[in-house]
């Protein structure tokens, strides 16, 4: 049974040097767990992480095949800087602020990614 205390908890660890809004949600856009330093609503946010994933796989797969999966987003935004991947069958989304370099944000994503694989990996969101 996963808590979503502890994953809280572990989402938060991230949310440091400029990293300010950490969320797993499923690939629907509903959003598990998140954790931020904002008073911003992060439903909406997962929304449109889901609806920018879905696209860009879609796209990847259209233009490179099934052969190569997408592996992570990175994006630049007007106020900030944002990581999007997946985690099984659920998506990791961390933003930050646009002084934090894209590499330690990949990174970052990258590091807790691998850190909840394998947790969640026993959890099968339809």
């Amino acid at each position: 049974m996963i808590k979503p205390k502890a994953i809280k908890e572990v989402l938060e660890q991230v949310n440091t040097n400029g990293v300010s809004s950490t969320m797993l949600l499923t690939s629907e856009g509903s959003l598990l767990a998140y954790a931020n330093d904002t008073n911003k609503d992060p439903r909406v946010a997962a929304a449109i992480t889901s609806n920018i994933w879905a696209a860009y796989s879609r796209s990847g797969k259209d233009a490179f095949g099934h052969d190569h999966p997408l592996s992570i987003v990175l994006l630049e935004c007007e106020g900030g800087r944002v990581a999007i991947t997946a985690v099984g069958s659920l998506l990791l989304c961390v933003y930050a602020q646009e002084s934090v370099e894209l590499g330690l944000l990949k990174k970052k994503t990258e590091a807790l990614a691998e850190f909840l694989e394998g947790p969640l990996s026993a959890v099968n969101v339809a």
